[in-house]
């Protein structure tokens, strides 16, 4: 990891604040520049800054290992999220939900042939989470806005249940997603132009399922428990515009803060779940 600090916790905090200074600069300049398009770019390229902060090193091609895979899962998909992002915006969803099944089973490929039910089970969660997240029609960008929140959550609350299966690095890598996730979309609290498009979802979501891939399906060490509550982070938020009707609310920031709240919850109990079945041995 990127060498500033004089304790591991200083060299994090010092990462996450990089990322979400970062974050922040960069949206607001595509902001600024009426670049609403690139804007589509940023996540995927947080996770990819993220991933060489953490392990300070581009793999080598072929890759070896999981951990090298999840590099060129992100770099293959946010290329291909742009490229049909461009070419065919409409056929965006139907091609990011092909990306978790490919990612588990390339990254799944050794547990193929021991437990292909594994392999088959992780696809299968990866593909709802796709849908969940992106489900819906609307391409405006307070709703971009709202998915890419989610996303950050979901990074925030998988990060404890990656420490708990054995895999720092994960951790490290997930808590610095979320961090340049939301330097990235405070810019676009209020009056946002920020589009969650094929890059952010094949790239950024379907890397941060690639990641989860790596510590459900390898290290198999992780809270299952934990992992079903932190599902529901997808699921919740779609209560939120029937809760926002009925409060009455009506202002982009009052239902984006409804959104996001139905995502932390659940998100909050998974990591507290996962502490609890740690017990006081969690690493500090």
């Amino acid at each position: 990891m990127l060498g500033f600090g004089n304790s591991p916790q200083e060299v994090l905090a010092a990462s996450l604040l990089v990322m979400v200074l970062v974050g922040i600069f960069a949206s607001g300049l595509m902001r600024w520049r009426g670049f609403m398009c690139l804007t589509d770019l940023l996540m995927p390229a947080a996770l990819l800054v993220a991933y060489w902060l953490v392990y300070n090193k581009v793999p080598p091609f072929p890759p070896v290992g999981a951990v090298n895979k999840v590099f060129y899962v992100i770099v293959i998909g946010t290329a291909v999220g742009f490229a049909v992002e461009v070419a065919a915006q409409r056929a965006v969803r139907v091609v990011s939900l092909f990306q978790p099944v490919a990612a588990a089973f390339y990254i799944g490929l050794p547990r193929l042939g021991v437990a292909t039910w594994e392999v088959v089970a992780a696809a299968t969660a990866g593909v709802a989470i796709m849908w969940l997240v992106l489900r819906g029609t609307s391409v405006r960008a307070k709703d971009d806005v709202k998915r890419g929140s989610v996303v950050a959550v979901l990074a925030l609350g998988f990060g404890p249940i990656a420490l708990l299966g054995a895999s720092s690095s994960s951790f490290q890598l997930c808590l610095m997603l979320a961090a340049g996730c939301l330097g990235i979309l405070l810019v676009h609290i209020i009056n946002p132009v920020f589009r969650f498009g094929g890059a952010s979802s094949i790239g950024a979501l379907g890397g941060l399922i690639a990641v989860a891939y790596t510590v459900v399906l390898i290290t198999r060490k992780a809270d299952p428990i934990a992992i079903a509550i932190l599902g529901l982070c997808v699921v919740l938020p779609v209560l939120s515009e029937g809760i926002c009707s009925t409060l009455g609310a009506s202002r982009q920031f009052p239902r984006l803060l409804v959104h996001v709240a139905l995502a932390v919850l659940p998100a909050a109990l998974a990591v507290a779940v996962a502490f609890l079945d740690y017990g006081s041995s969690f690493p500090a």
